[in-house]
């Protein structure tokens, strides 16, 4: 059990590795390309090495498991369009912390959509994020721009999406649903891309690697190694695992881009981090 337990934990852990050098692509990316046209190629490359192995199973899904993805699919579009956005006004280590902040949110936005109960850890956790965010956005800090408020709604978006990840996949099959996500983020980009923002793309070697990072191993490869490994590891290790996210951005946005939190800076993200375990663990 131990053996298999470490294995799995390993490759949620790259997994992981992979979700956190992300922010730091994607801020790299934002200088070549505009936001929606690289959140939508982004998918489309994913939802085609994905695709092989969906195939057959979207043709037998319902309509309502189309429908009830392609809700899920409106949260996630949403989510890493505020991010992505986002991340051309503000750091890659302060979108990082901020985005971390939809652990917290999930349990009081269950207590609303689910009906759920909610219980002293996880409000513990929401108080200690959003102290953590207050001493985020303090001037000593770098303020609250607006990136940072794009970030935050990021956060609330993801969430979204993950309680409805949690009333939905029980009925549907994880992997069909996944697809039918990433295919209404595709659309949605390509829809509001003209509106929205002044599209450009310009070729270069940096921006087929942020590519690359983004979507075959972040989005891609890292859904795989969270579908197959995650139910061989125990919940807790899980989300201990996933904390490390920010940490992995902030250590590639300092050695990349130099970038650096003041000591209020650090204050604050080590309390939204705090604040996402004991919501975690308190469960």
């Amino acid at each position: 059990m131990p053996n298999r337990h470490f294995k799995a934990d390993m490759w949620l852990l790259l997994a992981t590795f992979f979700w956190g050098v992300t922010f730091v692509a994607v801020k790299d990316a934002m200088l070549y390309a505009s936001p929606l046209i690289f959140l939508g190629v982004r998918f489309l490359l994913a939802g085609l090495v994905l695709l092989p192995f969906c195939y057959k199973g979207l043709k037998k899904l319902s309509r309502e498991g189309w429908r009830d993805g392609m809700l899920i699919g409106v949260f996630l579009f949403a989510g890493f369009a505020f991010q992505t956005v986002g991340l051309v006004h503000t750091t890659a280590t302060r979108s990082a912390f901020i985005t971390g902040m939809c652990v917290v949110l999930v349990p009081s936005l269950s207590v609303v959509m689910l009906k759920t109960k909610s219980d002293g850890w996880q409000i513990l956790g929401v108080i200690m994020a959003a102290a953590g965010l207050y001493f985020l956005s303090r001037p000593e800090a770098g303020g609250f721009n607006k990136g940072d408020l794009l970030t935050a709604l990021c956060a609330v978006s993801f969430a979204v999406e993950v309680v409805l990840v949690q009333k939905f996949t029980q009925k549907h099959p994880p992997l069909d649903m996944i697809m039918v996500q990433i295919i209404t983020t595709i659309v949605l980009s390509a829809m509001f891309v003209g509106i929205l923002e002044k599209p450009h793309w310009h070729w270069s070697q940096s921006l087929l690697l942020d590519l690359a990072v983004t979507s075959l191993l972040a989005t891609a490869g890292a859904l795989v190694i969270q579908f197959y490994w995650q139910r061989r590891t125990t919940a807790t290790r899980a989300a201990i695992i996933y904390t490390m996210e920010p940490l992995f951005a902030a250590g590639f946005a300092f050695v990349l881009f130099g970038e650096r939190l003041p000591m209020a800076g650090w204050l604050g993200a080590g309390m939204i981090l705090a604040g996402t375990l004991t919501a975690e663990l308190g469960k």
